[in-house]
């Protein structure tokens, strides 16, 4: 099984309510572009399932990706702060997935699966197997 972790795009600074917090239009833009190429380049579409943190920076960046892919997305509570061990656990083997998510989340989760340290920024993609 495949895991893609993607850091949301670029957001606003502030707001009232850091789970309504949006992306930029720059964050927009970039991440327009950086899924053009990544769509192109994905082996075995098919095979993924979206999901997203429900986090609207991160929704609206699955979104995007979502049209890239020509795919659906599903919103994850889990995506917003859980157990990568516990979230393993609920997925099927046979299927790869995409999930749309925040740090430091992501950077502790492939650290945890993979023993790596990554820098992730904002519209990072990091692939990882799991086994």
């Amino acid at each position: 099984m495949k895991i893609i972790f993607i850091r949301h795009g670029e957001a606003e600074i502030f707001a009232d309510d850091d789970f309504e917090r949006k992306l930029t239009i720059a964050g927009k833009q970039k991440l327009e572009a950086t899924f053009e190429e990544f769509a192109e380049d994905l082996e075995d579409k098919e095979s993924y399932v979206i999901y997203s943190s429900p986090l609207r920076r991160a929704k609206e960046t699955a979104e995007i990706l979502s049209r890239h892919l020509e795919k659906d997305y599903e919103v994850k509570n889990f995506l917003a702060g859980g157990r990568i061990e516990d979230i393993i656990k609920t997925l099927e083997r046979e299927k790869n997935y995409i999930f749309v998510s925040h740090e430091p989340f992501i950077s502790n989760w492939i650290y945890q699966l993979t023993g790596e340290v990554k820098i992730v920024s904002r519209g990072s993609i990091h692939k990882v197997e799991v086994k």
